[in-house]
C-alpha cells in the first residue's frame, strides 16, 4: 500500500511539475521575440554579434553555477531526510552552495576580463566590451541558481518558471525594444542582459524566503558547511554542463569563425525556432531530478526504471506533434523573420534547410535526454561528462569538415549527426549501468499515432495552394488525427494521470479567471 501511494505521489508530482515547467519553457520561446526585435531594430549584424558574445558568456556561466542546480537538490534532500524538524542541516547545505557560487562566479568575471580582447581578436569581431559587461551576469545567475534549486528540492517548480521563463525573457524583450527604438547598439544590449540577471536574482530571493531563511543561509557560511563534499559532487556535473554548453553554442561559435555576422544571425534565429522541441525534456529535467534523487536514496530501483520509461514516453508523445507542426509552419514563421531588414540579405531557403536538420536532430536527442539527470542524480555524473566530451569531439570534427564546404547547412548537419550518436550511446548506458531497457510496447503507441496522422496531413498539404492556410490546416488535421489515434490505441494509466493533471490545472485557472 505504501509503495502504491509513493508511486501515485511520484507520478502526480512528475506530471504536475513537468506541466508547470513545460508551460514556462514555451513562454521562454519569447526570447526568440527578443532576437527578432533587435534584428529588426538594430540589424542582423548587431544581432549576430550579440549572439556570439552571449554564446561565450553563457558557456562561461556554466562554470559560475558549478553544478549547483543538482548539488543543492541532492544535499538539501538528504539534509531534510536526516534532520527532520531541525533545519540547521538545510541551511548548512545552502551556505555551502553560496560559497561555491561566489567563488566560481568571481573566477568567471576575472577570467573574462583578462581574455575579452583575445576572444574578440580570435573572431575578428568587436565584442570585447560586450563580453566584459556580460561577465557580470555570472554572480547574479549563480546565486539565483542556489535559491531556485532550493525550491526545486521541495518539488516546487513554478518559482523557477516565474524567474527564468517569464520574468527574464520579459525584461529582455522590453529592454530590446527600448534599446532598438533609441538607436543604441551592442553594448546597450549587453547591459539589458545584465539587468535581466539582476532582476532574476531579486525574484529568486523573494520566492526563496517563503520557505527558507536567507539570514540563516548566509550565517551558515561562517560555520562548518559541506562545501568540499558538494564541490566534489558538483565538479563532474559542472564539467558535463560546461561541455554541453559548448555543444549548444559550438555551431554558432565555429560559424562565426568562417562566415559573417549576418549569416550567424540567421542561423541563430533558425536554431532558436528548432529548439522548441527541446522544451519537453527540459520541462521534466527539474522535477525528474528531484524524484530520481529520492528514489535512489531509498533504493527503489524498480520504481526508478518505471519512472524513466514513463517520462521518456511522455516526451515522445508531446514532441512528435510539436516537431511535425514546427516543420509544417516553419516556412511561414521564417517569412516573418524575413521581413524588413532581415529580408534584404537572408536566404530563407537556407534557413529552412537549417531548421529541418536541427529539428530532426533535436527531436532524436529529446527522447532520451532524461538519461542525463538519471545518471547524475543516481551516482554516475561522470558518465555524462564522458558522453558530452565524445559529443563535443564528434560535433567539432564534423563542423570543421562540413562548414567550409556547406556553410550554415553544414553546421546543422554536423549537429544533427552528433545528436543521433549521443542518443544511441545514452540508450546503451542506461541499459548497461542501470539495467533499464527503455523500449516497451507502450512506446510504440505515439509512433503509430504519428505515422497514422502523417498520411491525411500529407494529402491535405498537397491539395492547398495558399501557404498560410496550408500550414494552419495541416497542423490542425495532424493534431486532431494524432490525438484521436492515441485515444483509439488506449492510453496507459500513467498517461491518464498526466492528462488528468493537465485538465485540472486548466480548470483551476479558468475558475480563477471567472
Amino acid at each position: 500500500m505504501a509503495t502504491d501511494l509513493n508511486s501515485e505521489n511520484d507520478m502526480r508530482d512528475l506530471a504536475g511539475g513537468a506541466l508547470v515547467v513545460f508551460v514556462g519553457k514555451l513562454a521562454r520561446v519569447s526570447r526568440g521575440a527578443f532576437l527578432l526585435v533587435i534584428t529588426l531594430l538594430c540589424g542582423e549584424g548587431v544581432q549576430g554579434l550579440y549572439s556570439m558574445a552571449w554564446a561565450v558568456s553563457s558557456t562561461l556561466n556554466k562554470v559560475a553555477r558549478f553544478g549547483l542546480l543538482r548539488g543543492i537538490v541532492v544535499y538539501l534532500t538528504e539534509a531534510r531526510a536526516e534532520s527532520g524538524a531541525d533545519r540547521r542541516g538545510e541551511h548548512a547545505a545552502l551556505g555551502a552552495g553560496l560559497w561555491i557560487a561566489i567563488i566560481a562566479s568571481a573566477t568567471v568575471v576575472l577570467g573574462t576580463y583578462l581574455t575579452a580582447d583575445r576572444i574578440a581578436a580570435f573572431y575578428h569581431k568587436p565584442i570585447a566590451d560586450a563580453l566584459r559587461i556580460m561577465a557580470w551576469t555570472a554572480p547574479f545567475i549563480a546565486l539565483s541558481w542556489v535559491f531556485t534549486s532550493a525550491t526545486r528540492a521541495l518539488r516546487i517548480m513554478r518559482y523557477e518558471v516565474y524567474v527564468r521563463s517569464v520574468t527574464g525573457p520579459l525584461i529582455l524583450l522590453i529592454g530590446g525594444v527600448i534599446i532598438g527604438l533609441a538607436g543604441f547598439g551592442l553594448v546597450a544590449i549587453a547591459c539589458v542582459q545584465l539587468f535581466m540577471a539582476v532582476g532574476n536574482l531579486g525574484l529568486a530571493i523573494f520566492f526563496f524566503r517563503r520557505h527558507f531563511s536567507l539570514r540563516a543561509s548566509f550565517h551558515a557560511m561562517s560555520q562548518a558547511t559541506p562545501w568540499r563534499a558538494m564541490a566534489r559532487f558538483n565538479l563532474p556535473v559542472t564539467l558535463a554542463d560546461l561541455v554541453y554548453a559548448l555543444l549548444t553554442s559550438l555551431d554558432v561559435l565555429m560559424l562565426a569563425r568562417f562566415v559573417d555576422e549576418a549569416v550567424v544571425g540567421l542561423y541563430v534565429l533558425a536554431r532558436r525556432l528548432a529548439s522548441i522541441v527541446l522544451k519537453a525534456p527540459q520541462a521534466f529535467d527539474a522535477i525528474f531530478s528531484s524524484v530520481v534523487s529520492e528514489l535512489s536514496t531509498q533504493q527503489r530501483h524498480a520504481e526508478l526504471a518505471d519512472r524513466f520509461v514513463t517520462v521518456s514516453r511522455w516526451i515522445l508523445t508531446m514532441n512528435l506533434p510539436i516537431a511535425v507542426c514546427l516543420l509544417l509552419v516553419g516556412d511561414s514563421i521564417l517569412q516573418l523573420y524575413g521581413s524588413s531588414k532581415l529580408g534584404q540579405s537572408a536566404d530563407l531557403e537556407l534557413a529552412l534547410q537549417v531548421l529541418f536538420m536541427l529539428a530532426v536532430g533535436m527531436m532524436l536527442q529529446s527522447v532520451f535526454a532524461v538519461v542525463e539527470p538519471l545518471l547524475a542524480m543516481s551516482g554516475k555524473p561522470g558518465l555524462n561528462f564522458l558522453n558530452n566530451i565524445l559529443w563535443l569531439g564528434v560535433n567539432a570534427a564534423l563542423n570543421l569538415w562540413l562548414i567550409e564546404r556547406y556553410g550554415a547547412v553544414g553546421a546543422a548537419i554536423g549537429a544533427a549527426i552528433a545528436m543521433l550518436l549521443v542518443s544511441l550511446l545514452r540508450i546503451i548506458e542506461v541499459y548497461a549501468f542501470r539495467g533499464i531497457f527503455p523500449f516497451r510496447r507502450a512506446q510504440l503507441k505515439p509512433l503509430a499515432a504519428g505515422i497514422g496522422a502523417a498520411l491525411p496531413t500529407w494529402l491535405l498539404r498537397d491539395a492547398i495552394d495558399d501557404p498560410q492556410w496550408r500550414a494552419l490546416l495541416s497542423c490542425g488535421v495532424f493534431l486532431l488525427t494524432y490525438v484521436g489515434l492515441l485515444l483509439l490505441l488506449r492510453l496507459e494509466a500513467e498517461d491518464r494521470v498526466l492528462l488528468l493533471r493537465m485538465w485540472r490545472s486548466v480548470r483551476r485557472r479558468l475558475s480563477r479567471t471567472g
